[in-house]
């Protein structure tokens, strides 16, 4: 009887420098499905993840009150003045009941400075961040945003010029239904903010007579006065009245001269309560207020917080996104800003230049099938990374897209006009998202490692406790757990070009600001890592899975690197069976230090009659399967669950033997 052929299945970690024909590459052989905390490194090794640890040792709590908060925002500040960089991060407390505080911290949240409370009214709101030149704003949806120069916190927006009144007098050009500003005017040319608008009056053939308080700022030398057309909304120079304590003009412009004048380009309005703030076209955005939720306010050309409440606004509203809310806004993607609704996206492109009294503004519904469930949930994805689609065929991108969470659960790219589902790998992962708290789902992209997390609450979880990971490099997703996390932020320093830090999401546990990738446990508690591959059936000699033979699976052999002293457990199961599924057969490899011993068996000593201990950080195992797994197909897991340094598996392979007719699991 002729001898039954065994065959070896390579799998490593070289990404073509060492491949056969009879090789995979890791990310080939990696199952999102089983395995947690773990993650790809630069050379495609399976590695268990570094932990997390506290940058403040002591818990940060409200300064009204001495309340526990959570850390729901964070955000890099990075100011430019005089030639030298200024970098502090921002930081959100939020105690859940009456205190929503501003605080700041120059070495990277180990220590906190109060810098102002907002109150009640918005607890549990989610801020979010953006920064035009040295202002960064903050947005809550509930007050007034804040503007943070580096040094001081105040309410966005400047001290208005007076507002004028108008009342008809005289015959003259005007007929229609007309509004006017007041811009005052320093010596060195310099204007204030607009003033508020006058109440719109109707003319017929008539002339305005204006009047105003004198503005009480001795720099001022003088007002320009400004004012819509019969039938427009935008504002446009009329005559410069002089001298501060002038309060009175009449103003005689038929429109046809009007529009030959200058554009008003210092509104002055603040902005409203906005949920959302994004920079674009050298203006600030201003999206969504509770009275509006499909609108977005556009500021004055390089005045972030000077905007005209009255019209300069654009509406998503259209019988599709009815009963909709805007999530969030990416400015400067493919020229354009995009606006994400829950249930749709929309882009908005031009110029903002005025012609006529048309602002060159389009807005335009793009093809995606959904939108975002949060502004934080939405990431900007480099040209060349790598995906599987919904065939399983592994994809590249061509350009640079936008990933972001839905409210369908999953994970997608927006190119700017069409979207697809990227997120097949941890679909069972993603489906424990607790949908009633979809809005505090926050994502950050780990550039040093080519993998954007995005972190969620799941199950009946209410903060967030959980998070999927995806390596644009190698296309592959992981599960990371626990992850408590409300907000997440990557930085850099004068000598480090990244840290990620992550907030607390559970006020009970306290304000603390975390170093990711920091440590060999999570604050202490173990990592329990764990890599499953992929269902492996074997190949025949053309490389094709044996997909209708059972095998008897007879041993496999690996690498591992790691510190000294590392152990990690190595089991097999039937291809078929649960991810949770009993092992089969396990064993238990180590980088265990060991003494030198003579051939005798007796230590070998130092001249001070100390033993000589020899480390090793990498490790060769081959590990006979008994008793046999006989299947058609298999699966290996590689764990460990503790605070021991992180390990890599570098390689491995599997020998087996095709059956023919062969039923029952041999003893030996």
């Amino acid at each position: 009887m002729a001898a039954i052929e065994t065959r070896v299945q390579f799998f490593n970690s070289f990404l073509g420098l060492q491949e056969g024909i009879h090789s995979t590459i890791m990310p080939d052989s990696f199952s999102s499905d089983g395995s947690k905390n773990v993650w790809m490194d630069q050379y495609a090794r399976v590695t268990k993840i570094l932990g997390y640890a506290k940058q403040n040792s002591s818990a940060v709590t409200t300064d009204t009150g001495g309340s526990a908060a959570a850390l729901v925002g964070l955000q890099p500040y990075r100011g430019t003045v005089g030639g030298s960089i200024t970098r502090q991060l921002v930081g959100v407390f939020d105690d859940g009941a009456n205190e929503w505080e501003i605080h700041t911290s120059t070495d990277q949240g180990a220590n906190w400075t109060f810098r102002k409370d907002m109150g009640s009214s918005n607890a549990g709101k989610l801020p979010d961040f953006a920064q035009m030149d040295d202002d960064m704003f903050i947005t809550d949806g509930v007050n007034t945003p804040q503007r943070w120069t580096g040094s001081a916190i105040s309410n966005a927006g400047g001290t208005q010029s007076p507002t004028p009144s108008a009342s008809a007098t005289g015959t003259g050009p005007m007929a229609g239904t007309f509004q006017w500003k007041l811009v005052s005017v320093e010596t060195d040319g310099s204007r204030h903010p607009g003033s508020a608008a006058s109440t719109a009056i109707q003319l017929t053939s008539e002339n305005a007579a204006l009047s105003w308080t004198a503005d009480s700022d001795g720099d001022v030398v003088g007002y320009e006065i400004y004012r819509t057309t019969a039938t427009g909304k935008t504002f446009y120079f009329v005559d410069y009245k002089d001298v501060r304590t002038s309060t009175s003009y009449t103003d005689t412009l038929s429109d046809l001269k009007l529009l030959e004048n200058r554009v008003l380009k210092e509104h002055g309005d603040a902005p409203p309560a906005v949920y959302f703030v994004e920079p674009f076209k050298q203006r600030m955005w201003w999206g969504r207020t509770d009275a509006n939720p499909l609108r977005v306010f556009f500021s004055d050309p390089g005045d972030a917080d000077s905007v005209w409440l009255n019209n300069n606004f654009i509406d998503f509203s259209d019988p599709e996104s009815e009963g909709d809310f805007i999530t969030g806004m990416v400015g400067n993607f493919e020229d354009t800003l995009v606006v994400f609704l829950e249930r749709s996206i929309f882009r908005i492109s031009g110029t903002g230049e005025i012609i006529g009294n048309i602002v060159d503004w389009t807005r335009d519904r793009s093809n995606a099938h959904i939108g975002s469930v949060s502004h934080r949930g939405i990431q900007r994805v480099r040209g060349g990374a790598k995906y599987v689609d919904q065939y399983g065929d592994n994809q590249t991108t061509n350009v640079v897209t936008l990933a972001y969470m839905t409210p369908l659960g999953d994970i997608r790219l927006f190119d700017g006009e069409n979207d697809v589902v990227i997120s097949h790998a941890v679909t069972k992962t993603l489906d424990t998202v607790n949908y009633a708290q979809r809005a505090k789902v926050v994502s950050v992209d780990d550039k040093d490692r080519d993998q954007i997390t995005w972190y969620f609450a799941s199950n009946t979880s209410t903060t967030n406790d959980r998070a999927v990971t995806w390596n644009y490099r190698y296309g592959v997703w992981y599960e990371w757990t626990p992850q408590p996390f409300a907000s997440v932020t990557a930085v850099e320093s004068a000598t480090e070009k990244q840290v990620l830090l992550a907030g607390q999401a559970v006020a009970s546990t306290g304000g603390f600001c975390y170093k990711l990738w920091s440590g060999n446990s999570f604050d202490g508690s173990n990592i329990e890592a764990a890599w499953m591959t992929k269902v492996i059936m074997g190949v025949n000699e053309g490389g094709i899975p044996i997909i209708h033979k059972t095998k008897r699976w007879r041993w496999i052999e690996f690498v591992m690197t790691g510190a000294s002293n590392v152990t990690i457990t190595v089991e097999w199961i039937d291809g078929f069976a649960s991810k949770n599924s009993t092992a089969t057969g396990s064993f238990t490899a180590s980088t265990t230090s060991g003494t030198i011993k003579t051939s005798d068996g007796n230590n070998l000593l130092t001249t001070g009659g100390n033993q000589l201990v020899v480390s090793q950080d990498s490790l060769q195992k081959k590990i006979r399967m008994k008793p046999y797994l006989l299947s058609k197909a298999m699966r290996m897991r590689f764990k460990d669950n503790s605070t021991t340094p992180a390990w890599s598996v570098e390689s491995f392979s599997l020998a087996y033997q095709p059956l023919e007719g062969i039923r029952t699991n041999p003893t030996s």
